[in-house]
């Protein structure tokens, strides 16, 4: 990054050279162009590169083998040289380039001044040449030429490094700059003044001074006036086409950055951040965007946990207020599972046996529920709650509880859980109206259901106990799913809590 810095700066070398060879082959003298090429080389690079050397300096302290070496946040180190002289690097290179110039078109008129006859040439007779036209027509001129227009060149060539500085920076310490207060608008009236209007008003001036010393001018050039204003169009010309580069980067090189961090962040990484490059409006953009991105990224953290209790796409759903978490009437067919023996078990194991154990059994059987559609709802020591229909729409949910049940029967009777276990499982089934929507305090919610089915789901799991069998289902439950799975008709049962007896089925494998 130095030694691009240094050739930016440097540049300035092959550009006033390459303006003073456009005056050559309107000057046509050889001696006077290779003296003011000499001065140039000195002044612009033997001085050019100890000024900027000091002006790079506390920026080359960042840096050890391209490697940067700053830790702290920039906005914290408004105090930092290295910092301050980044933020700056622009405007004090700018500033340099522009003092050279000036020195430049001190020593090109001070001979015109002091020894005219010695700067003379074929062409022009430098010791005829009016006061005026010194004044009102070659400093301006020259001013333009060798300090204004270089230094507005190198405003835009240095800014171009400076965001591929900070770009660096970024990529590396994940550093950003605060905005500043730059706007588009006034970078873009200073390139109309530049561009447009100073050289349209050096044109006037130029001509009007020229005819007003027509024989005047007849003395000491053989040029005519239009002649002389094209030299000075023709350089002008040539910066151009390099300024209106180096603006089009200026303003699309923060777009594009900015444009492949969000191709980033649409492929679902919301871990990614934009570069703060520029102190303008796209600068604040580009802040508001990291912004965006970070609350994504909280949401996905939310929706991420969310899905730990509930499926993702219930989650999503849920996030996306779709579900009346106020409370509806719900048709929901409910699950309950339960440990066999699971006391005996918890005796003869340490605490965190057990907690192996479960979450080792959970993981399993929580798959298996949501792979059917099903939300698990709570755990309750050994057991598990869980709802199918709700709060998503399952028109099979019915179908689904006893699929998932079949499933985890049968993954308990073969796999072994924490320290090698047989685990045997329980299942209650029932299906009917009940109410869904957040339960709790103000600080404290939860999404469930409740009603009178959802206890039946729990006495049919403990009438497996009595039993010997392993899923029961209620009548309502068999209704639905008659015509899918070979049932057995347990009898009628007054299950513990109930008035009325139902009719309770088992599942034929």
């Amino acid at each position: 990054m130095k030694k691009r810095y240094y050739f930016s700066m440097l540049s300035l070398i092959p550009l006033v050279w390459g303006f003073g060879f456009v005056y050559l082959v309107f000057h046509q003298s050889i001696e006077i162009f290779l003296t003011f090429s000499l001065i140039q080389l000195i002044l612009y690079g033997i001085i050019n590169t100890v000024g900027i050397y000091f002006i790079y300096k506390p920026i080359d302290r960042l840096f050890v083998n391209d490697t940067v070496l700053i830790e702290v946040p920039f906005n914290d180190s408004s105090n930092d040289s290295s910092i301050h002289r980044i933020n700056h690097l622009t405007r004090y290179s700018t500033f340099w380039a522009f003092f050279l110039g000036m020195v430049y078109v001190f020593i090109s008129i001070a001979p015109i001044l002091l020894f005219p006859s010695a700067v003379s040439s074929d062409v022009f007779e430098v010791d005829k040449i009016p006061l005026i036209y010194v004044y009102a027509d070659l400093i301006p001129g020259l001013s333009f030429v060798y300090a204004i227009f270089p230094a507005f060149i190198i405003y835009f060539l240095i800014n171009d490094y400076t965001l591929d500085l900070k770009s660096k920076i970024f990529s590396q310490s994940k550093i950003n700059y605060d905005v500043g207060k730059k706007k588009i608008g006034t970078i873009l009236f200073l390139v109309f003044l530049i561009l447009v209007l100073f050289p349209a008003l050096l044109v006037i001036l130029e001509l009007t001074v020229s005819l007003e010393l027509k024989e005047q001018m007849a003395q000491f050039t053989q040029l005519n006036p239009l002649e002389t204003v094209l030299i000075n169009r023709f350089v002008v010309f040539i910066g151009m086409i390099i300024s209106v580069i180096l603006l089009t980067r200026s303003f699309t090189k923060p777009i594009y950055s900015l444009l492949k961090t969000i191709n980033i962040v649409s492929k679902g990484d919301y871990t990614a951040q934009a570069p703060v490059i520029t102190g303008d409006e796209i600068g604040i953009l580009t802040k508001e965007f990291n912004e965006m991105v970070k609350g994504l990224k909280e949401r996905e953290f939310i929706r991420d946990t969310f899905g730990k209790y509930v499926t993702k796409d219930v989650a999503n759903v849920i996030l996306k207020d779709k579900i009346n978490l106020g409370g509806e009437v719900r048709l929901c067919t409910v699950l309950v599972t339960d440990i066999a023996n699971y006391t005996t078990i918890s005796e003869e194991l340490s605490p965190q046996k057990i907690v192996k154990m479960l979450n080792e059994y959970f993981s399993v059987q929580v798959e298996i529920i949501h792979n059917h559609n099903g939300v698990v709802n709570e755990f309750i020591g050994d057991s598990i709650f869980a709802m199918f229909n709700v709060p998503l729409d399952d028109p099979n949910h019915a179908t689904n509880a006893i699929k998932a049940a079949l499933e985890i029967e049968k993954i308990s009777a073969s796999r072994q859980f924490g320290n090698n276990r047989l685990l045997t499982t329980r299942m209650g089934i029932n299906t009917g109206m009940v109410v869904a929507g957040n339960i709790g305090s103000e600080d404290r919610m939860k999404y469930t259901v409740i009603g009178d089915e959802v206890n039946v789901a729990a006495r049919l799991e403990q009438l497996n106990k009595q039993h010997g069998t392993l899923i029961l289902l209620g009548e309502n439950t068999y209704e639905l799913t008659k015509n899918h799975f070979d049932f057995s008709q347990l009898g009628d049962f007054q299950l513990k809590g109930k008035e009325k007896t139902i009719k309770v089925y088992k599942v034929n494998n």
